[in-house]
């Protein structure tokens, strides 16, 4: 028994050594996975400014019955640039024979 005893005295450090290496595994594991308070807290804040942002683009952002209103106004917009084309068409038409007209008085015609 005193063998066993004297055995055990002599190599204790070698169990407990073992122990000591795998609480440090397990401590440096648990620092890996979670984040420390202070990254933490900065990244809420870097979260709330972000929100705060998206939050005035939306309130600054046209109102549906804004863009309808936007279409309107396109739309009569339209309307008004095919009628002044189809009126340049004609003042361009007119403006060519007076030009013709010139020409040809121009040569004795």
């Amino acid at each position: 028994m005193k063998d066993v005893v004297d055995a055990m005295m002599r190599w204790w450090p070698v169990p407990f050594l073992a122990f000591q290496g795998v609480m440090a595994w397990i401590w440096w594991s648990l620092d890996k996975r979670f984040i420390p308070s202070t990254t933490y807290e900065k990244d809420q804040k870097e979260v709330g400014n972000r929100i705060a942002e998206l939050e005035r683009g939306v309130y600054t952002a046209p109102t549906r019955p804004e863009i309808s209103a936007l279409t309107a106004q396109l739309q009569s917009l339209g309307q008004k640039l095919s009628h002044l084309d189809g009126r340049l068409t004609g003042v361009n038409r007119a403006v060519d024979l007076l030009n013709q007209h010139h020409l040809n008085k121009g040569n004795g015609g």
